[in-house]
């Protein structure tokens, strides 16, 4: 993979990741698109962060997990700027990615 830092990368998943870290990695990564990031935006304005209620006289918390934003199937793109850890992120991932410099 020859990809210099500072370049726009178009990267597409063309296999389903089969282990975690792998899965992990690739939801990283889909978080830095620009349009991933609007919807994660989206969706924290729409839902409740915080729930409270009474049990037992106490009051108890739960914090709401966020969801990715986008899905991990193949034919999926994203494009994001091309810095040293996102090269390295996408090297660790590169049989289940197509990455095209534009």
């Amino acid at each position: 993979m020859d990809i210099r830092p500072g370049t726009t990368v178009t990267v597409e998943i063309t296999a389903p990741p089969r282990n975690e870290p792998a899965r992990k990695t690739l939801q990283r990564l889909f978080r830095r698109d620009p349009q991933g990031l609007c919807e994660h935006r989206r969706q924290k304005r729409q839902r409740p962060s915080w729930q409270t209620w009474r049990r037992g006289g106490r009051m108890w918390h739960h914090q709401m997990k966020a969801k990715p934003p986008m899905q991990l199937v193949p034919g999926c793109r994203l494009s994001l700027l091309a810095t040293v850890d996102t090269i390295r992120d996408l090297q660790s991932v590169q049989r289940f990615v197509k990455v095209t410099a534009k």
